[in-house]
């Protein structure tokens, strides 16, 4: 079953809403202060589910979508990422999860707002997928230095993008 435009284009403006939300989000949890924003950090999670709920769904429609596959993945990697920030509730360690959410939000608004094209979503996604891969090298390894396990779920989560 093809993927009808008009579903593509409500759910592009719909993500491109929560998506803005996420980056004001982003912003206030690189500004978070002393005390440990568990809430931002949960609405964050829920915010994002919803774009990964609904790219799944509209994979089903369309499963060899690029795009599609890639804003699901990124977005459950982000969700689970601001679950387990939250619970591990090193506030040292909220500024570097916001840095990377912040790359990744960026990313999903560029693959976003050219979604209509598959053509430009994979040339997207080849160029930047590098860069995303090498970032959460470096964050697995800010959070949990020296743990062989860490790197695994990194590795993991790399080769669902």
């Amino acid at each position: 079953m093809a993927l009808d435009l008009e579903i593509l284009v409500d759910f592009q403006g719909e993500s491109l809403d929560l998506l803005a939300e996420l980056e004001e989000l982003v912003d206030n949890l690189e500004d978070h202060g002393v005390v440990f924003p568990a809430d931002p950090l949960k609405e964050f999670s829920q915010k994002i589910d919803r774009i990964m709920g609904a790219s799944k769904s509209l994979l089903m429609l369309e499963p060899t979508h690029q795009g599609l596959a890639f804003l699901s993945n990124v977005a459950e990697m982000c969700k689970t990422m601001g679950y387990q920030a939250a619970v591990l509730q090193r506030t040292n360690l909220i500024p570097i999860f916001a840095g990377f959410w912040a790359e990744t939000v960026e990313l999903m608004l560029l693959v976003l707002q050219n979604i209509d094209s598959e053509e430009k979503t994979k040339k997207i996604i080849s160029e930047r997928s590098p860069v995303l891969e090498k970032r959460l090298n470096w964050l697995a390894e800010k959070v949990a230095p020296n743990s062989p396990q860490e790197k695994e779920k990194v590795m993991a989560m790399l080769k669902k993008l």
